[in-house]
């Protein structure tokens, strides 16, 4: 898959932000945060929605394509933040930098151990009671079991539009036990309609976690 060419395709360019990270809104303010991180923030529908609310918008994703499409959704709203291109397991960052980490439908897609590279990033990135909002694929997905599995509940897909792309799918334990370190604000399951529909009956499934540092 190639993350960049997934951008010329309007569906995965998506300009209304997810409803759990709305919901988060309200926890940010009371928490008086300004610096947030958008980590894999794709097209940039979260960092335009938090750019336009006043916060101080900071972006971390793997595609250069989507970069350039947020930057001139940026222009467009005469807004600014700043984006940089790097794997989600190296957050370019000084430690306790960011008082919110969200990071809605990416840390998913890759294995374990890059998953917890990845939640140790963010923890050091993030302030001392610092907030984030992580988004993790669930075992009651469709996609689960879909292509050839590398490590347990590990798949990659043989096919379809993230072709070669690893899914680490997880339960409320796994989850629980990947954010440790945080104290759990919030945890809950969550069915919603997909992008990527493999065919019906489909299911897009996923776990939210809110925790404090």
């Amino acid at each position: 898959m190639d993350w960049n060419s997934l951008y010329e395709d309007p569906k995965f360019c998506l300009r209304e932000p997810a409803e759990e990270v709305v919901k988060i809104l309200p926890l940010l303010q009371a928490h008086k945060a300004r610096k947030i991180l958008d980590l894999g923030f794709g097209a940039g529908r979260h960092i335009m929605y938090f750019a336009k609310l006043g916060f101080d918008m900071y972006g971390v994703d793997i595609s250069e394509k989507g970069r350039e499409i947020t930057n001139m959704w940026l222009t467009q709203e005469s807004l600014k933040a700043e984006l940089i291109i790097s794997d989600m397991t190296i957050i370019p960052y000084a430690d306790n930098f960011f008082d919110v980490c969200v990071c809605r439908g990416t840390i998913t897609h890759n294995t374990l151990d890059n998953i917890r590279v990845s939640i140790a990033e963010i923890y050091r990135t993030l302030v001392p009671q610092g907030i984030v909002m992580c988004t993790f694929i669930s075992r009651e997905s469709s996609e689960f079991r879909r292509g050839h599995e590398i490590e347990p509940h590990t798949w990659v897909p043989d096919d379809g539009i993230e072709e070669g792309v690893p899914h680490h799918f997880v339960d409320r334990d796994e989850v629980v036990q990947l954010m440790k370190d945080f104290k759990i604000v919030d945890v809950y399951h969550m069915r919603h309609s997909g992008i990527i529909d493999i065919g019906a009956p489909y299911v897009s499934a996923h776990w939210v976690v809110v925790g404090e540092k």
